[in-house]
């Protein structure tokens, strides 16, 4: 069997870790079962005495989810990744692994809705204190005291598309970590990069965090989250996954598995698709801005070009006429799709200030840079010119 940094994502996506001939199914089969049955209580005592490799309850493992959590670790060419039952599962358990009651973490001012939400609503209801940094980093090291434990972060963010230079973050970090002789776990949200556009484990980041509901899954099909590190980190967060129980279940491992054949080829159409999209709409005469990590107007250009290998799926409009017309040009589409995801291999398209960042003041939309003409458009694998015109289509009803 060869090492699994000699093969491509694309082949690690369909083969995982096993190459060459042996006997068995080529697909893995659906392990559908809550419990697994034991020769005799030798098995029990062997579980009780630490032996991890008995099967007793799939919401501690299960072979079907075994098999896809290797196949993402393969794919980004770390020691293990673990799977959830949501993206938000993940973060949160993730979040309470290193963060406990009288701890600190530092996060990011712009992030998913949902994410700072639960940062701003939740965590402080359990003692954990939450600071905000600038994406440029100007405020991050004076912020991390002796009771920062976790620095928490997206690039691309959702739905701005603002780029952290994260080799940069790292550097902050770890001059701080060294200074006040503490461990700071760094996680970063890769879900609109993707492994296949960008690494961060590869650039210093510990833990990578992906919902695996959008282009990993790609189908719209399933709700899915995944983990990536050390399986040292992995570990405790795998340990803790046990207890807060939002855990993977077989059929869902079975349908993410399937959909990481294609993985390669979907986000790389996505991508191809995304730059014409976003180059062509930042010419009509109805939109204000285009935001694009690959377009050179992106303030971000040179930080996305150095850390990322594609620009994403996702391209943001700000539509001249605010929220008003936000509405009529999503509502007039007829390829793409009104609906609040992204990943797809379908076009979905979705306003920030009814989606992503509903009910938040307007002090925290200014903070995050969301706007009320803002679109979020998620960029399928449609054929391009279909696409092309549905937009301008839409984009030429408004006044």
């Amino acid at each position: 069997m060869k090492n699994k940094t000699q093969h491509s994502i694309s082949t690690k996506a369909i083969h995982g870790t096993k190459f060459g001939p042996r006997r068995g199914p080529v697909t893995t089969p659906i392990y559908q079962t809550s419990n697994f049955r034991f020769e005799d209580s030798g098995d029990a005592i062997r579980y009780a005495n630490g032996d991890e490799s008995v099967y007793i309850y799939t919401r501690y493992k299960n072979p079907t989810i075994e098999e896809t959590e290797s196949k993402l670790a393969a794919i980004a060419n770390t020691e293990r990744a673990i799977l959830f039952a949501s993206g938000m599962a993940a973060i949160t358990t993730t979040i309470h692994t290193f963060v406990t009651a009288g701890g600190e973490m530092l996060a990011l001012k712009s992030l998913y809705g949902g994410t700072y939400r639960y940062f701003r609503d939740n965590l402080s209801e359990m003692g954990i204190g939450v600071k905000y940094f600038s994406n440029n980093l100007s405020d991050l090291a004076n912020q991390i005291t002796s009771k920062t434990k976790l620095v928490y972060f997206e690039s691309p963010t959702n739905p701005t598309l603002s780029m952290v230079d994260i080799e940069s973050l790292v550097k902050v970090v770890r001059a701080r970590e060294k200074k006040l002789k503490s461990k700071i776990i760094i996680v970063i949200d890769n879900t609109f990069a993707t492994f296949l556009n960008q690494n961060p484990l590869s650039l210093g980041v510990d833990l990578v965090m992906e919902s695996a509901t959008k282009f990993l899954g790609g189908h719209s099909d399933l709700l899915a989250g995944a983990l990536f590190g050390k399986s040292s980190l992995i570990s405790k967060v795998k340990l803790k996954s046990k207890y807060f129980g939002g855990t993977a279940d077989p059929f869902m491992a079975f349908l993410l598995g399937r959909s990481l054949a294609t993985f390669e080829l979907r986000v790389s159409r996505c991508n191809s698709n995304a730059l014409i999209i976003a180059t062509e709409l930042s010419k009509h005469k109805m939109i204000n801005k285009v935001v694009y990590p690959f377009l050179p107007s992106h303030p971000d250009y040179k930080i996305a070009k150095k850390q990322m290998s594609g620009g994403g799926g996702v391209v943001t409009i700000e539509v001249k006429g605010g929220v008003k017309n936000a509405i009529k040009f999503v509502d007039s589409l007829n390829v793409a799709i009104n609906a609040m995801s992204l990943g797809g291999v379908e076009t979905l398209v979705s306003i920030p200030v009814y989606s992503t960042h509903v009910n938040l003041s307007q002090k925290e939309l200014d903070e995050h840079e969301v706007t009320p003409g803002m679109v979020r458009i998620s960029i399928g694998v449609e054929n391009i010119d279909d696409l092309l015109k549905d937009f301008t289509d839409s984009l030429n009803k408004l006044k």
